[in-house]
């Protein structure tokens, strides 16, 4: 795995979806993610935007699920306790894709 791809992908994302994500978690929810990806914590940061997404139903463009599909992928053998990086085509399934962002 391309940790430095990884990264710059997860960035991209997170970026995306931040005022959306705004709209859903706690400000300190919000900043943990970000403290996650600025420790190097991909996998966990990962497996915590996976489950707001799904859980909260998130609103997320096609574009978006692309990007977060091609990360997912990047990931061949998760660990057991990250449950939504384990799981790809249920995160996929369960997203709420929208046409307008």
């Amino acid at each position: 795995m391309d940790v430095v791809k990884l990264g710059k992908a997860l960035r991209n994302l997170l970026e995306r979806l931040d005022s959306r994500l705004a709209e859903r978690i706690s400000p300190r929810q919000l900043r943990s993610y970000w403290s996650y990806l600025d420790a190097g914590e991909r996998t966990e940061l990962l497996d915590a935007l996976c489950a707001t997404l799904v859980k909260r139903q998130v609103p997320v463009t096609g574009e978006e699920r692309d990007i977060l599909a091609g990360i997912l992928a990047m990931y061949d053998n998760p660990d057991a306790r990250h449950t939504y990086v384990k799981d790809p085509e249920g995160v996929l399934a369960k997203l709420n894709v929208t046409s307008a962002s």
